[in-house]
């Protein structure tokens, strides 16, 4: 090879090099916009809402729901072997339930939901008359939960397919509701979680909402009146 070629081909290389690097930093910026607008039709929804985002991870909403702080974000699910990878909303309202034991309802279970603490509890719980039958039920502490009645009626959240869990514990309720799912011939094709639907809608999320407020009403309302699973059971045997 003479000079003049080693040259040419030096300059070519870099120039791969330079394309290379433009393109990877286009799709990132492409990215992290697309991500960035999730939540960008439900700001009106909270008091003082605020939104950050991290690198290219979806953006965390905060704000003022009901009189409540609210701490909304989504996660990738990619770890279910042969499942399209799901895109997971987190609403969780900040609102503290003094004496709440931590109670975890989640549907079809897999044991590989890493956003859930169900694996981390210690007790299984029976399934309560009037609860979903894919539910999976978990405990710190089952002797000092609300009588199973309080949540029976909130239970309609897991009729939307899209539910996937129920979280009550000292600090608050969270759910977790499927905001979106992969693109399966994208995903099949490239391995790669491309969502259809980046932008939430406020209805969803307004819904969600309500019935968190709900369920801490109902709760805190039990749990005020001191009557655990336990002496609710005794009191009707």
């Amino acid at each position: 090879m003479t000079t003049g070629e080693t040259i040419i081909l030096i300059v070519l290389v870099v120039a791969a090099a330079i394309a290379l690097g433009w393109i990877y930093r286009r799709d990132r910026r492409r990215l992290k916009a697309r991500r960035g607008v999730l939540f960008s039709q439900c700001l009106d929804l909270l008091e003082a809402p605020q939104l950050r985002q991290e690198d290219l991870d979806y953006p965390v909403l905060t704000g003022r729901y009901g009189g409540h702080g609210v701490h909304i974000d989504a996660i990738i699910d990619h770890i279910a072997v042969r499942k399209v990878p799901s895109l997971w909303l987190r609403v969780s309202l900040m609102a503290p339930l003094p004496g709440m034991p931590t109670l975890d309802i989640l549907m079809r279970a897999h044991n590989v939901e890493f956003f859930s603490p169900s694996n981390d509890l210690p007790h299984r719980v029976d399934l309560p008359p009037g609860w979903p039958k894919d539910a999976t039920i978990h405990s710190d502490d089952p002797a000092r939960l609300p009588a199973s009645r309080i949540l029976t009626p909130h239970m309609t959240f897991f009729d939307k397919p899209q539910a996937k869990e129920m979280l009550l514990t000292a600090k608050g309720v969270r759910l977790v509701f499927q905001a979106s799912q992969a693109d399966r011939l994208h995903y099949q094709v490239l391995r790669q979680a491309d969502f259809e639907n980046p932008v939430l809608a406020p209805d969803v999320l307004q819904d969600l909402l309500d019935r968190l407020i709900a369920i801490h009403r109902d709760v805190a309302t039990a749990l005020a009146s001191n009557i655990p699973e336990s002496k609710a059971s005794e009191s009707q045997s």
